[in-house]
């Protein structure tokens, strides 16, 4: 299962992220006109784990995961739910939290950053 898979599997199963959001998660993009509030995620990076021989172990992908809402204080409320979800996960890690705004959707984002192992 891809890091994506896996992410947004562990996100529509906690009921913190499930609560605010439903199922409104998806990569990469979402309409413009969706209900709000929702989450996007989307892979920045991936980093491979190969021994000195060249055999590949594993690979950590670093994952951009923004969680879009109406206003800060919402926004921030589901960057909590996922950052929850993701600690609640022995081997992923939450490494940075940031914000944004969209002024012309007048939208407020808490971005979570993630390391997930695959």
């Amino acid at each position: 299962m891809s890091a994506e898979s896996a992410l947004r599997t562990l996100l529509l199963a906690d009921a913190g992220v499930a609560a605010l959001v439903a199922t409104r998660i998806t990569a990469d993009r979402i309409a413009q006109d969706a209900v709000r509030p929702f989450v996007v995620y989307a892979r920045s990076a991936s980093t491979p784990v190969v021994t000195i021989d060249g055999t590949h172990l594993r690979t950590q992908a670093s994952m951009e995961v923004q969680c879009w809402a109406d206003n800060r204080l919402e926004a921030d409320a589901l960057g909590d739910a996922v950052t929850a979800a993701v600690r609640g996960e022995i081997s992923q890690r939450v490494i940075d939290r940031g914000s944004a705004y969209d002024a012309d959707l007048d939208m407020a984002a808490s971005i979570v950053s993630v390391q997930w192992w695959e």
